[in-house]
């Protein structure tokens, strides 16, 4: 009996260092890192390239997953998002709908956005760090984002999903990010409105940028074929403050989704058609609002 005890005792090690092995062959140690900021809560620590698993990270100087933001030659978009326009764990660097809708109009985007951000994160980093001189805004969130309000909750180097340093062991932060899977980071204290719809809605208006909405549907909404009363609350709204609104409720299908939010390749590729089309309808001389008369859908 106590040769097998050694016996499953040495399996078991062997089991355990088999796949650590492997976890770090694949790259699952390798996951971005994140930094806490005392304005716009955390961001991705600048200057990374990295690989975790199939997934290639890159950031530039600001943070950012987009190129580098170098002297301005030609025309300019800020993409403001969370984790559907960054990608996070699902999207490889090139399969994201900013990188394709880049390549195909020519135009510089910005992908400015952070998993869990909502329009006051965004606004926050714009008043510090500015508009990088861009010509219009496009945001695309979602309905959960009408009340997203930062909270400067302490997540980088706490959950699991925005981590300060790399991990000693592969093995041990897979299982940490599998127990925190289908947890919330952000919870909703309230049913305050973000403020920041408002100040970007104001900060286009005062700076002349032209400012589209892209309002990405959750898989419950696909079902229900309407959005829910927190993307009611967010046409409402942006309805009276004349700002153009795309809804894609129904250019989406659940094939496109890895989850209830998140999209996959083909999810990014949609998203990217979407972009392109807001792009091609706004020329430099056009100015914030939209036409009454154009389609929403």
């Amino acid at each position: 009996m106590r040769r097998i005890g050694v016996l499953l005792t040495f399996g078991l090690l062997a089991g355990l260092v088999s796949t650590e092995l492997l976890l770090r062959a694949l790259g699952r140690l390798n996951h971005p890192l994140f930094e806490a900021d005392p304005q716009y809560e955390y961001l991705m620590r600048p200057d990374q390239d990295v690989r975790y698993g199939r997934i290639h990270y890159v950031t530039n100087a600001l943070g950012l997953r987009s190129p580098p933001i170098g002297p301005k030659r030609g025309r300019r978009v800020l993409i403001i998002g969370d984790s559907v326009i960054n990608g996070g764990q699902q999207t490889t660097q090139d399969s994201l709908a900013t990188e394709q809708a880049a390549r195909r109009t020519g135009v510089e985007l910005i992908n400015l956005s952070a998993g869990s951000w909502g329009t006051e994160n965004a606004m926050a980093w714009i008043r510090a760090h500015g508009l990088m001189q861009a010509d219009a805004l496009i945001i695309v969130l979602s309905s959960h984002d009408a009340y997203d309000r930062m909270t400067f909750e302490p997540v980088v180097g706490h959950h699991p999903s925005y981590p300060a340093e790399r991990p000693q062991l592969a093995l041990s932060a897979e299982l940490d990010r599998w127990t925190h899977r289908r947890r919330d980071r952000r919870a909703v204290s309230d049913r305050t409105f973000a403020s920041g719809w408002r100040a970007l809605r104001d900060t286009a208006v005062v700076r002349g940028l032209q400012l589209t909405v892209v309002l990405h549907p959750e898989l419950g909404e696909l079902a229900m074929g309407r959005y829910d009363v927190r993307g009611a609350r967010i046409l409402d709204s942006l309805t009276t403050w004349n700002v153009a609104v795309v809804t894609t409720i129904d250019r989406m299908d659940s094939a496109m989704y890895t989850d209830r939010i998140h999209l996959n390749d083909r999810g990014q590729a949609a998203l990217a058609d979407v972009l392109v089309e807001v792009i091609d309808r706004s020329t430099p001389a056009n100015t914030f609002g939209h036409d009454p008369s154009s389609p929403t859908r």
